[in-house]
């Protein structure tokens, strides 16, 4: 496992109310890092984060998700 240094860990909390686009903004922020190579679509149920059988059903997420760069 990578080690890391304390002074380069950044923590990051995406909050607002449903449907505000939190899930997108995350989709977006990895693709343009480079993370991923597609951007997932909530309504499609391809999103990085909602990975669970409930959250497609529902077109949200339900859980919290931890995504790491």
């Amino acid at each position: 496992m990578k080690v890391y240094d304390d002074k380069h860990i950044k923590n990051i909390v995406l909050l607002g109310a449903s449907k505000s686009g939190k899930t997108t903004l995350a989709e977006t922020m990895m693709f343009e890092a480079g993370l991923i190579n597609r951007r997932g679509s909530v309504d499609e149920g391809t999103s990085i984060s909602d990975y669970h059988e409930i959250e497609r059903e529902r077109g949200n997420s339900v859980y919290m998700t931890l995504m790491h760069t």
